[in-house]
């Protein structure tokens, strides 16, 4: 609530500055005997604080239609203005609006020939994907292939027994088991996504990997020879070849135990004359013949047991290491490829649901040309909530070009309706939300329709402010209760907000009320003249202010102050007389307060 200062002389200054002029013409300097003055008898009962704003009728609810169209379009067609809207014109499609769609059909051919490319491009992609994948897993499967039979050509050669004890000190997956768990560990690894977020890492940081993959193959070089003895090769290829060198030369140490034999007893007959000299010297040849193989024989299995056993262990270690190691290589290498095929599926999916899209909206914008009635009501051109400027810029008509999003007919909810106004911001602290309303129509003189605050905005209005920069106003809207046939958009209103109702107060009209460095007076007539007093207010309406102190009931009051000279006069004697005329005029109707 406001109360009456050195700031608010705005209140009553239009009215009391019309009732002055009157009075200086009608008093033209004369003496205060022919001053006529209109009175008002003080009255007590119920004031209505209120603010009073013109406005404008508007719909809460519009169905806007728009076009659809990303480049400006012609309208063709267009159904009058103020044609209603009815139930069967909605069952029926009946058309609105009907815009040129000859720009789109030529875009939409040109955009068929790039799609049905990117099509064939995307369903390439796809398969070769799926190639791709099958053709990893045979690679691999060969890898896999390859390193069992290295393992299983290491175990022939050495024996289990004898293999599990070399792998077991290389870090390698010494049985088919192992194995099996080696390539299965593998596997998984192939199936992970090659780029991981930072939740799936945190997640799996901490979680172990596979025995298998967790061992590491050791290359230092082992020492074999510790196997040739006992029975730890088992029946290897390494055993039987041991074997075979071990009996060549006990073979032949036993021929040559008996080429010695022979070369002895030949000797023995030769120096009898029992023999020829040429028949010992062939025995003697023949032991020459069997010591050197013996010798050969030793020799074989000496390189065999230092050399050919060592390297043929390497070989074959060697072999299932490398193996292996392709296997694994193989993973990286099809998680490469797989990448690089993913990426481009990808792409061309990409490309496909952004050609697949502009197909779409090419449709969509295509069906769009068309605008069919969806909406009960009254048709309007235009935006009805836009400004007046940007209405008439924007003109809908037959033949006139429309931009994408502009607004070619409303047709307002006429079942809910609501008046728009703009408050002064000396007044919006009056006003809350929620408060009371009475809305005038001009079309409707008479009826008062009951309504309520429903939105104040925050900040006074932009638009208002770009014209009139030194006067702020704060939009307000007010939802009106019940429904009337009678009430359009568009329609002028005068809207009271309820601020306040005061019960048995004092009131007096605005005008009678003169402010001067604060103070309040009025000046009240005793039958003949007219005493200046000195009063406090109290809340005011555009009519009526409260009279606090200072004033009784039914206290004659002057509607228009004193000749400007007189007044001036009395301003250091509040309540100095006035002459009044010998004959009082006739008093003022008073106004009646009733509550709307």
């Amino acid at each position: 609530m406001m109360r009456i200062g050195n700031t608010k002389k705005w209140i009553w200054g239009s009215t009391a500055a019309a009732l002055l002029a009157a009075g200086y013409f009608f008093i033209g300097g004369g003496d205060a005997s022919e001053l006529d003055v209109p009175i008002f008898n003080t009255q007590k009962g119920q004031l209505q604080i209120n603010v009073l704003q013109g406005g404008e009728i508007r719909a809460l609810r519009n169905v806007e239609l728009k076009s659809e169209i990303e480049t400006p379009t012609k309208i063709l067609s267009l159904i009058p203005e103020g044609y209603l809207v009815t139930e069967d014109d909605i069952k029926e499609g009946k058309v609105l609006v009907e815009l040129d769609d000859s720009d789109i059909k030529t875009r939409i051919v040109d955009n068929e020939i790039l799609f049905q490319t990117t099509v064939a491009t995307y369903i390439e992609a796809d398969e070769q994907r799926d190639i791709q994948k099958s053709e990893n897993q045979n690679l691999f499967m060969e890898h896999k292939q390859a390193a069992l039979f290295a393992l299983m050509d290491l175990e022939k050669y050495l024996g289990k027994q004898a293999s599990m004890g070399v792998l077991k000190t290389s870090g390698l997956p010494e049985t088919i088991e192992a194995f099996d768990a080696f390539i299965a560990a593998t596997e998984a690894a192939a199936n992970k996504p090659l780029l991981k977020s930072a939740e799936t890492e945190s997640t799996t940081a901490g979680t172990a990997k596979p025995k298998a993959m967790a061992k590491k193959a050791t290359t230092g070089r082992i020492n074999f020879l510790p196997f040739l003895e006992g029975n730890t090769l088992e029946d290897g290829e390494a055993q039987q070849k041991l074997r075979q060198l071990e009996d060549e030369v006990l073979l032949h140490k036993s021929e040559e135990s008996l080429a010695k034999q022979n070369f002895e007893a030949s000797g023995r007959l030769a120096s009898k004359k029992f023999i020829t000299q040429s028949a010992l010297e062939n025995d003697e040849l023949t032991l020459e013949k069997s010591t050197l193989t013996v010798k050969t024989a030793e020799t074989a299995l000496d390189l065999f047991k230092k050399y050919e056993f060592t390297k043929q262990c390497e070989t074959f270690l060697g072999a299932y290491r490398e193996a292996l190691n392709k296997a694994e290589r193989s993973v990286r290498e099809n998680r490469s490829r797989m990448a690089q095929v993913e990426s481009k599926f990808n792409t061309a999916k990409r490309r496909y649901e952004v050609e697949l899209a502009k197909k779409e909206d090419l449709e969509r914008q295509l069906k769009a040309c068309v605008i069919r009635a969806t909406q009960v009501g009254l048709v309007a051109y235009g935006d009805l909530n836009a400004s007046y400027s940007s209405r008439y810029t924007e003109s809908i008509e037959e033949g006139a070009s429309v931009r994408l999003r502009q607004t070619i007919l409303t047709i307002p909810d006429m079942s809910n309706m609501s008046a728009h106004m703009n408050i002064h911001e000396s007044q919006v602290k009056k006003v809350k939300i929620g408060m009371r309303a009475l809305v005038r129509v001009d079309a409707e003189p008479g009826k008062v329709l009951e309504a309520k605050v429903a939105e104040l905005a925050v900040l006074p209005d932009s638009a208002s402010t770009r014209y009139t920069p030194n006067v702020k106003v704060y939009p307000c809207t007010i939802h009106i209760d019940g429904t009337y046939d009678w009430l359009k958009p568009g329609m002028n209103a005068k809207i009271d907000i309820v601020v306040n109702e005061l019960a048995d107060v004092l009131y007096v009209p605005v005008q009678a009320i003169e402010v001067e460095d604060d103070t309040h007076f009025c000046y009240v007539s005793n039958g003949s003249k007219l005493e200046r007093r000195e009063i406090e207010t109290g809340l005011f309406n555009d009519e009526f202010i409260e009279i606090r102190n200072g004033l009784t009931a039914g206290d004659a009051v002057a509607l228009a102050l004193p000749q400007k000279g007189t007044a001036d006069g009395q301003k250091n004697a509040p309540e100095k007389e006035l002459d009044l005329p010998a004959k009082p005029p006739a008093p003022v109707k008073e106004k009646s307060i009733a509550k709307s």
